[in-house]
């Protein structure tokens, strides 16, 4: 019973108790007529699909496909981050261009011989390299770079550097860049190793350099990983509502940024996303695109 004379408390659920309601509800795979509501990435990176996902445009400032094939979408937001990165790399370190491999197939899904990349959280982003000389060179493809920080290149008959200048700038960007949610970033120890030196002997900022080493990782299984990074975001409380599976660990800074931020969705809306019935209406997309939208094993 209330106190007398104070007025019953309102319920108001919170992002956490929206969450336990959404695991009580049952993940939903995909759309169906059970789980209208499912959209953008859905299940795990490992178990999941993607619908009203972004393609990354062919080319653009700073960046370039690898392949030519239907490989490249992502959430919004998360393919955003990425355009953004290499859009800032061209421009404070003119001449490179960032060479992008898969991400994942329009609607998501198995994608060979990826044990991941199926719902839109995932990017295979190749290193920045240059010639022995320090001239800046998009990477031919997947070069393996040892602890020298040597690779060769099979098809040009030559050896390439690895551009650590350009890499560790690519890992702060998307560290620092709070739409990215960066949650990992798959690489080999021994490039680890080198951007974090470079890093230090900067003088990069104390919190940029601890995120990148929460997040860099040498995955097992997967492969060493040495020929390319692969990143992947963390869901958003929205996009949880919405179907996309949590795995790993929550980062710290991304947590906080969580706290801090408004809930722009109604009560009403994220109840009806989670507890509608079957038919029932669909929550609206976010107009920026922020809700449309695998350590598991890897590539």
């Amino acid at each position: 019973m209330p106190a007398r004379g104070r007025p019953p408390r309102a319920w108001t659920p919170t992002v956490f108790g929206l969450t336990v309601l959404v695991a009580a509800a049952g993940c939903a795979r995909a759309p169906s007529p059970l789980a209208p509501q499912a959209s953008g990435s859905i299940g795990s990176p490992n178990h999941g699909v993607l619908t009203q996902g972004a393609e990354l445009p062919k080319t653009g400032p700073g960046w370039v496909w690898l392949r030519n094939d239907d490989r490249h979408h992502g959430i919004p937001r998360f393919v955003r981050a990425i355009e953004r990165a290499a859009t800032k790399i061209a421009e404070e370190r003119p001449g490179a261009v960032l060479s992008v491999g898969d991400l994942s197939t329009r609607s998501g899904g198995a994608l060979m011989p990826h044990l991941s990349h199926r719902s839109g959280r995932d990017a295979d982003l190749l290193f920045y390299v240059t010639t022995l000389d320090g001239a800046p060179v998009t990477s031919p493809g997947f070069v393996h770079f040892g602890p020298d920080g040597l690779a060769w290149d099979p098809d040009g008959k030559r050896f390439l550097r690895f551009d650590v200048e350009r890499q560790w700038l690519l890992v702060k960007t998307l560290v620092e860049d709070p739409e990215a949610r960066i949650q990992w970033v798959f690489v080999s120890r021994d490039v680890e190793a080198m951007l974090l030196e470079w890093a230090r002997a900067r003088g990069e900022p104390a919190d940029t350099i601890a995120r990148a080493m929460d997040v860099m990782l040498q995955p097992k299984p997967g492969g060493v990983h040495d020929d390319h990074v692969h990143i992947r975001t963390a869901c958003s409380p929205s996009e949880i509502v919405r179907g996309c599976e949590p795995t790993g660990p929550m980062r710290a800074w991304i947590a906080a940024t969580d706290a801090k931020t408004e809930v722009t969705e109604t009560t009403s809306e994220l109840l009806l996303a989670i507890l509608g019935p079957m038919g029932g209406a669909r929550v609206p997309p976010d107009p920026k695109g922020v809700l449309a939208s695998d350590v598991e094993a890897e590539p």
